[in-house]
């Protein structure tokens, strides 16, 4: 594998998560790749994906701390945007 062999820094926000991941599938899904690299690669979108939910616990987490216990969330209606 040509540029995945080196350690590759690892995205620190979701967003950066998410696009690197969306990179990895395209990459994947491309079929160019040899079996080790494929592997390697798979491997990659796998810790890429546990990140990624981990961010989005992490978002869950404190959304639910600064609401409160007991507090629910509610969408907002259409008058209420304007």
């Amino acid at each position: 594998m040509n540029d995945e062999s080196s350690p590759v820094e690892a995205p620190t926000d979701f967003a950066s998560t998410l696009d690197a991941l969306e990179e990895t599938v395209r990459r994947l899904e491309g079929g160019q790749l040899g079996l080790e690299d494929s592997v390697a690669l798979f491997q990659r979108g796998m810790e890429l994906s546990k990140r990624a939910e981990a961010q989005l616990q992490n978002a869950r987490q404190t959304v639910e701390i600064l609401l409160g216990e007991d507090a629910v969330p509610t969408p907002l209606t259409q008058e209420e945007d304007v």
